[in-house]
């Protein structure tokens, strides 16, 4: 199965691809996703690892539980997440075997979606057979993330359903309740579960991933700083700054706190405030 067929080899994390994101032994300055912390997000994970490693460690072939479905605002975490499941299952798989095989795969709409009739659906199948058979080797265990899977399978009521999606989202039903749980876990994730499919929602265990409270945020902030080598009077700076930040609620989420940090960095770099643009809202239009 290396060649992923209708996998792209770009779409598949393997478990050292995981380790360099979330290793804190790992190559200094190395970009990596905001540190997991915050009670909430905390048990979360915790919830996910112990259940999947059950299912794992029993061989349940048809166990109760075929994923996640990860809710809530754009930048809480809900990717991270599903990737430190990965990577927090294939140290586990270590511990007991001595060599890690979980990878993870990542679909998005471009993996699934084709123009010509009856592609998509075959896709999805091919993508389950991948989880069954193993990615990249045999005897593999593979997290599946479905990101903003709203784009994926949209609810069959919807106004903007099309005739295809209702033939996609039934192929999905029935390979989700033939998923082998002894080998595979599915993980969700939507920032506008209202346009998910009611019968997709159903098979999978929700946890709603909310804005992070003020403490949190701010471990966060002061995680990145680290990770940067900024000096203890710079973290007290930025601490101060980000605190007024919360409160006027300019930041927000996880991804604020990774832009705010950026901001500080690349102003305490240049010795000025930057001119870059650190945020995803498009330019004014400058045209006369």
């Amino acid at each position: 199965m290396g060649d992923h067929h209708h996998v792209s080899s770009k779409s598949i994390l393997k478990f050292s691809d995981l380790r360099e994101q979330f290793d804190e032994t790992g190559q200094p300055g190395a970009p990596k996703p905001p540190p997991i912390v915050g009670k909430h997000h905390l048990g979360v994970l915790a919830e996910m690892i112990e259940i999947v490693e059950r299912q794992w460690r029993t061989n349940v072939r048809r166990g109760l539980i075929k994923g996640f479905f990860l809710v809530g605002p754009p930048g809480t975490g809900k990717t991270t997440l599903a990737k430190r499941l990965a990577y927090e299952l294939g140290l586990k798989r270590r511990e007991v075997s001595g060599g890690s095989s979980v990878v993870m795969a990542l679909i998005d709409g471009a993996e699934i979606a084709r123009s010509r009739y009856g592609e998509s659906e075959e896709r999805i199948l091919d993508l389950f057979a991948h989880a069954r058979a193993g990615f990249t080797a045999a005897d593999q265990r593979s997290v599946v993330l479905f990101d903003d899977v709203e784009s994926i399978f949209m609810a069959r009521g919807s106004q903007h359903a099309k005739e295809w999606h209702f033939s996609q989202d039934s192929v999905f039903f029935h390979a989700v309740d033939d998923l082998d749980t002894s080998r595979s876990v599915l993980v969700l994730t939507s920032n506008r579960p209202d346009l998910v499919d009611e019968a997709i929602r159903d098979r999978f265990l929700t946890y709603h991933i909310d804005y992070p409270d003020r403490d949190t945020l701010i471990e966060i902030a002061m995680s990145l700083a680290t990770l940067q080598q900024f000096s203890p009077a710079q973290c007290s700076l930025l601490e101060q700054r980000l605190d007024d930040a919360i409160t006027c609620g300019a930041v927000r989420s996880m991804r604020d706190v990774q832009r705010f940090v950026v901001q500080h960095y690349i102003a305490d770099v240049l010795g000025r405030p930057s001119l870059a643009q650190t945020h995803s809202t498009p330019p004014a239009d400058l045209t006369p």
